[in-house]
């Protein structure tokens, strides 16, 4: 053989025995997926109305009129009083927030995962005429000398009022930090994915109902994301919210059922 002929079969061998090396180093090495994600979105916040409305501290600015001894010191009576009024209807508004979570893919649940997540959106209540219905009951210390009681009766004196009450447009900022779990479809491009969660939901209002309260709230979601690579995702999500006020502010008390459901698209990306 010549040398030529040599050189080429050389050539040839370790040709292969690269290519060997290269097919044994792929094989050996383990498929990389993203564990972490950060994400931002934007989208579109729909409330439903403030049911289940209250506002006792007004309705006990109205008692002071209506029984004005159980507020004489030393009191000649006591009241007990609610005032609830129809439900509170809240704007549109936009929604912005960011997330960050791991899902649990080398421990073997590459479908569940965690996530931490902060959004504001600013559910303003909107100029109204609300109806009201005000129950009070004044019991006097001194049946002898209230007018309002009938001699070997009872002198407890019950009142149901019925009005309406004029409501101001009324900022309402709530901002809320929520932590969720994560279930999801792994797919290599779809990922179609649920979630549940709990948060704190900050509410500031002003002017009317000027006041602010921290409170716990239901965060829950399901949406589609779609990996345009590796590392980067667009998603779309629809997320519903549920919180309670109560005595949310020092004049008129006001409590509530807030709901909202809310629709976002966002991007994120993986590492």
């Amino acid at each position: 053989m010549t040398g030529a002929g040599r050189s080429r079969n050389f050539s040839i061998i370790l040709a292969l025995r690269l290519l060997t090396i290269m097919l044994v180093s792929i094989g050996a090495v383990e498929t990389v997926t993203a564990e972490w994600y950060v994400a931002g979105y934007g989208g579109l916040s729909a409330p439903q109305s403030l049911k289940n409305v209250k506002m006792d501290t007004y309705g006990l600015t109205q008692d002071r009129n209506l029984f004005s001894g159980a507020f004489d010191n030393p009191p000649q009576g006591s009241v007990t009083q609610s005032f609830r009024t129809s439900d509170l209807a809240l704007k549109q508004s936009p929604i912005f927030g960011a997330k960050t979570g791991y899902f649990f893919t080398d421990e073997g649940f590459r479908w569940l995962g965690v996530e931490l997540e902060a959004f504001t959106s600013q559910p303003t209540i909107k100029q109204q005429t609300v109806s009201t219905t005000h129950d009070v009951t004044y019991l006097p210390n001194n049946p002898d000398f209230t007018p309002a009681c009938i001699p070997g009766a009872t002198c407890q004196v019950q009142r149901s009022i019925n009005s309406t009450l004029q409501v101001q447009e009324s900022a309402l900022r709530l901002f809320t930090v929520a932590f969720n779990l994560v279930a999801r479809y792994p797919g290599d491009v779809f990922q179609p994915y649920v979630g549940v969660g709990v948060g704190a939901f900050y509410f500031k209002g002003s002017p009317q109902f000027d006041g602010r309260q921290v409170v716990p709230g239901l965060n829950l979601q399901a949406g589609v994301k779609i990996l345009a690579t590796e590392e980067w995702g667009l998603f779309l999500e629809g997320k519903y919210n549920r919180a309670t006020l109560t005595n949310f502010d020092p004049e008129y008390g006001l409590s509530g059922e807030y709901s909202a459901f809310n629709v976002v698209a966002g991007l994120a990306y993986h590492f």
